[in-house]
């Protein structure tokens, strides 16, 4: 089957700037899509089934014309051309082409392209930034409200593919599963959380983000990048937190791996779910926290800061061997020089609470292991800040942040295609 479409390219007789040029032939191919789209449509009008009257389910039509439908598309609007038929038996008139719609627009008039579109705009960019763009590629506005809606829409169908895919990962296995040749030599899970300002919540809500890699490897001269990380992220607590990140484990066949590392800033919540995820792992104390943890006690206890640069050498050694009592030893003898101070004192409770998680940090670097927990730090900014934070005033409610959340994951652990697949299916 054939369709023929002529559009001519109309140029005016005098020469056009490169950007005018462009212009006219963007124009031009918008024009040449549409028609395209609507001779299409209308060629396969006989390849279609011709269901009953939906009203007295009567077999016996007639011809009544034909009533186009308009109908949205990354290349702006298009008027279908419908058939209409009018029944013999109870006289009403209906389109039969609206029962091959439906599946692919609903109740509204974008075409499953558009809204994937829309949907990725939507999850990248504040709703009338998304919208802005999308008007410039089409060369016809689409409204705000429209992208933020098909966001909802959509997102919230692959966050419940998520849950489902994670409540698979945590069920256990009928037989042991077989050996794959695949097992990295290393894991690290990388934990943390971000704050966004919430609409149900004065003091905001917590998002829950969890990054499963294999390492990292050089790109260029200065850059570095993870191999193989998978994200997970959720607002809905620890419990449906955990099943994601054992989901993003099990995709790497993590948990064959001798070698597993947790990585966290302290949290209590990250050492718990962490225990529940990967139990076997190491837990690891951002080396970054606790740097940044003696350097507020110190600052508030010792004014001087030829002194305190000398006390700080002093902790800094054994802490950065892994020998807590050690630093604990020096910290008290800086108590009885300096006196005891409320920030030195937490201090203190700090590091016997995070003892478990202080390792030798100079030989798990000289053996390259990691020691920080800077991939997280990254992964928060990626899934959450560029999206759900940074304008002023930006709240969320829970409902809608997780339908984005789930979209930002789907496109950084490259799954975008499939997921929205599923979400777009009728």
């Amino acid at each position: 089957m054939e369709v023929m479409i002529l559009v001519p390219l109309v140029l005016p007789e005098t020469a056009l700037a490169l950007g005018e040029l462009e212009e006219a032939v963007r124009a031009w191919g918008r024009e040449v899509q549409q028609q395209a789209l609507a001779r299409a449509w209308e060629s396969q009008a006989a390849l279609r089934p011709v269901a009953p009257c939906p009203t007295c389910r009567s077999t016996d039509l007639r011809p009544a014309g034909s009533k186009p439908r308009k109908v949205e598309t990354t290349f702006g609007p298009a008027w279908l051309p419908r058939r209409r038929l009018r029944c013999a038996a109870c006289r009403r008139h209906h389109q039969p082409d609206d029962a091959a719609l439906r599946p692919a627009l609903g109740a509204g008039r974008c075409t499953p392209r558009l809204r994937e579109v829309a949907a990725l705009c939507g999850a990248s960019w504040p709703y009338a930034q998304a919208a802005a763009v999308l008007g410039q590629l089409r060369g016809v506005p689409l409204a705000a409200e429209t992208i933020r809606a098909e966001v909802a829409r959509l997102g919230t169908a692959v966050a419940a593919r998520h849950a489902a895919e994670a409540a698979a990962a945590c069920a256990p296995p009928a037989s042991a599963p077989p050996p794959t040749a695949r097992v990295p030599a290393r894991l690290d899970v990388a934990l943390d959380g971000g704050w966004v300002r919430s609409h149900d919540n004065a003091e905001g809500m917590e998002v829950k983000v969890g990054v499963v890699h294999t390492g990292s490897e050089r790109i260029g001269r200065s850059r570095t990048r993870l191999r193989e990380r998978r994200y997970a992220a959720t607002l809905a607590g620890s419990a449906a937190f955990g099943p994601l990140v054992t989901a993003a484990v099990e995709h790497l066949d993590g948990y064959a791996t001798a070698e597993q590392t947790l990585l966290g800033d302290g949290a209590a919540w990250i050492w718990r779910v962490g225990q529940r995820v990967v139990a076997e792992a190491t837990p690891v104390l951002d080396r970054w926290h606790l740097h940044d943890a003696r350097r507020r006690a110190l600052r508030r206890t010792v004014a001087d800061e030829e002194r305190r640069a000398d006390w700080t050498a002093r902790v800094e050694q054994p802490l950065d061997r892994g020998d807590v009592p050690g630093a604990l030893a020096v910290l008290a003898e800086l108590a009885e020089a300096e006196g005891a101070t409320p920030a030195l004192e937490e201090f203190v409770t700090y590091l016997r609470n995070q003892a478990p998680r202080i390792p030798d940090y100079a030989a798990r670097r000289a053996a390259g292991q990691t020691i920080g927990s800077g991939a997280i730090e990254k992964g928060v900014d990626l899934v959450v800040n560029r999206r759900l934070k940074g304008k002023r005033g930006m709240k969320w409610g829970r409902g809608r942040a997780e339908g984005v959340l789930a979209l930002r994951v789907a496109h950084l652990n490259g799954e975008w295609d499939q997921r929205l697949a599923g979400a777009l299916a009728p």
